[in-house]
């Protein structure tokens, strides 16, 4: 049952399908089945917390997309802390993501945590929680190693 390396892969996943350019849109028809019932999803980068359950992040993303205001992202992981309690997991996934096709490096970073749990023979997310690395708050180097 703990295998850190299904979570790796959980995770790895998950980054798979929100990322999108103009001729692929995001594996939203995959996103759901990586998590636990309806999810939770909240981004922290605005005065308000912005909270969704995947479909409805789905739908908000579907949105922009449709709308012409995103026509690409990219995000994947570049460090991780996982731990593992029986049945419930979470990491502090430290990613970088870009808007922007063909950004120069380094793109802007941030900062999922992610918890999860292990069901029917299997991990699935159960919530995220994620915030962009800004001036007044900078990712500890500790998450880094």
């Amino acid at each position: 049952m703990i295998n850190i390396q299904e979570i790796d892969h959980l995770t790895e996943k998950f980054y798979e399908c929100i990322c999108f350019n103009p001729e692929h849109y995001p594996k939203f028809d995959q996103l759901q089945e990586l998590f636990y019932g309806a999810g939770k999803l909240i981004n922290t980068n605005f005065d308000k917390p912005i909270d969704f359950t995947v479909q409805s992040y789905i739908q908000a993303m579907m949105h922009q997309i449709e709308e012409g205001n995103a026509i690409f992202y990219s995000q994947q992981e570049l460090a991780d802390i996982t731990e593992i309690f029986g049945k419930m997991a979470q990491r502090i996934s430290v990613y970088e993501y870009s808007s922007i096709v063909d950004a120069p490096l380094p793109w802007k970073r941030g900062v999922n945590y992610i918890q999860y749990i292990f069901t029917n023979g299997k991990w699935l997310i159960t919530s995220m929680i994620w915030g962009d690395e800004k001036e007044t708050v900078q990712i500890p180097q500790t998450y880094l190693l």
